[in-house]
C-alpha cells in the first residue's frame, strides 16, 4: 500500500567498458556523459508544462558540488571530505516557507554508514538520523530512521522490493537494460517529482544523486506502477525519460518527462 505525503521538502526514498588503442590522444573524442542540466515536464489530460529546471556543477574531481534550481528557488550545495560527506539544501516552498536542510555523513568505504538531517522549513525545525546497512555487492541492504521506521531492500533475480516497518511503504521496481553510467545517479531522478513522504525517509536524495549511498545500480530501475519509454542521441546518450503512470484511468495520469543535457551540449 502506498501512502502520499503533501510536500517532498526533508527527506528521502557501471562501468563504461573502456576503448584502447595506441594513440588515444589522435582518436575523436568520447562524447560527453557529464548531465549538467535536468528539464522535468508535466502533463496531464489538460496542458503540459515545463515545471522545473535543476542546473548541476562539477568540481576537479567530476564529482556533483553544486544543483540549483528556479522552481522554489532550490540551492544544493555538497562537500567531500576524506571520511564524510555532507551538503546543504535552502530554498523557499510557497506552501511551507523558507527551508535549510544540512546532511552530514561518516562514509566507510565510499559509503554513508551513519549520517543525519538538520530539516528547518517556516518556523519548525527537527533533526533526523540515519543507519545503513550494504549487501556484498555494496547495494543497501537495510535504511534505519530515527531508530523507529526502517526499510529493507531485497534484490531479487527479477527486480528490487522495498518494504518498510511499520507497513507504510512497500514498492517493487523492475530492473531495465537503460545503463546508469552518467554523472550523476539516474535512480534519484524520480524523486523530484515524487511526494510521497514515506519513501523519502527510506534513501536521502541528494546524497543518493551524488552516489554516497551504496554501489549504484548500474541500471535506470522502474518503478512498477509506472510505464517508461526512452529516447537516446546518435551517441547512444540517454535524453529523454518518460514516466506514466500505469494504474490510473486516462484523465487522471500525470506524466513526466525527464530531459537530459550534456556538458558538450550547452
Amino acid at each position: 500500500m502506498r501512502k502520499f505525503g503533501k510536500y517532498a521538502a526533508c527527506l528521502l526514498l557501471a562501468v563504461v567498458p573502456a576503448v584502447t588503442s595506441c594513440s588515444d590522444d589522435d582518436g575523436p573524442k568520447k562524447p560527453s556523459r557529464e548531465i549538467v542540466q535536468v528539464d522535468i515536464y508535466k502533463a496531464d489530460a489538460d496542458m503540459f508544462q515545463l515545471c522545473a529546471q535543476y542546473k548541476m556543477t562539477y568540481d576537479g574531481k567530476n564529482r556533483v558540488s553544486g544543483v540549483r534550481s528556479e522552481y522554489k528557488s532550490q540551492e544544493v550545495s555538497f562537500t567531500y571530505g576524506v571520511n564524510s560527506f555532507a551538503y546543504r539544501w535552502e530554498g523557499n516552498d510557497p506552501a511551507e516557507g523558507v527551508f535549510v536542510n544540512r546532511f552530514e555523513a561518516e562514509l566507510r568505504g565510499g559509503r554513508v554508514q551513519v549520517g543525519s538531517v538538520d530539516c528547518n522549513v517556516g518556523t519548525e525545525s527537527d533533526t533526523y538520523n540515519y543507519n545503513y546497512h550494504y549487501t556484498p555487492r555494496g547495494y543497501v541492504l537495510d535504511a534505519t530512521f530515527g531508530g523507529s521506521q526502517s526499510f529493507n531492500y531485497e534484490w531479487a533475480k527479477k527486480g528490487l522490493i522495498v518494504k518498510g516497518h511499520p507497513a507504510t511503504y512497500d514498492a517493487q521496481y523492475d530492473y531495465s537494460t537503460v545503463s546508469n553510467d552518467y554523472s550523476i545517479d539516474l535512480n534519484a531522478l524520480p524523486f523530484w517529482v515524487d511526494a510521497r513522504v514515506d519513501v523519502q525517509l527510506a534513501m536521502n536524495l541528494y546524497a543518493q544523486l551524488a552516489g554516497a549511498i551504496g554501489a549504484r545500480y548500474p541500471y535506470f530501475l522502474q518503478d512498477a506502477d509506472y510505464t517508461y519509454d526512452y529516447l537516446f542521441d546518435a551517441d547512444e546518450r540517454l535524453v529523454q525519460i518518460v514516466q506514466t503512470p500505469s494504474s490510473m484511468k486516462p484523465e487522471k495520469q500525470v506524466t513526466y518527462w525527464f530531459m537530459l543535457h550534456y556538458a558538450d551540449l550547452k
